[in-house]
């Protein structure tokens, strides 16, 4: 069963626990070298899409937000990109809930390959995908 209201193929999380309840948490993906993305993005030298690592720290966030779904990203700001994250790493994703203000909320993320910060920013949520569009 997926944590998250996505199919399995865009499924960007194995696990999740919540540390702090509504505050914080932490998921964690294995990127099987067998994903589609890896066969195309830079051929040879397969590194996951940013978009990809952004949609990891969404839906981690969109878990910790609203465990049964309907959050949708709003908004994303500030990711920096500092290490190229490769097939066969398992990405630790640790994530922050900021502020809320109404039906949006902000979260800091952070993703890591074992102790290595691989990228960090912050995004921000929507309840109804109305408020988003």
């Amino acid at each position: 069963m997926s944590l998250t209201p996505h199919g399995p193929g865009f499924s960007f999380l194995d696990s999740f626990e919540i540390i702090e309840p509504q505050k914080r948490g932490h998921g964690r993906k294995w990127l099987d070298p067998a994903a589609p993305f890896f066969a195309d993005h830079f051929p040879g030298s397969p590194l996951m899409p940013g978009v990809l690592l952004i949609e990891c720290a969404a839906q981690a966030a969109g878990v910790l937000w609203q465990p049964s779904g309907g959050a949708f990203l709003a908004a994303v700001s500030q990711f920096r990109f500092r290490k190229p994250v490769l097939p066969d790493q398992t990405l630790d994703i640790e994530v922050t809930l900021e502020k809320e203000l109404g039906a949006f909320a902000q979260f800091d993320a952070v993703l890591r390959v074992g102790p290595t910060m691989v990228t960090q920013g912050k995004l921000t949520l929507s309840r109804a995908l109305s408020s988003v569009v």
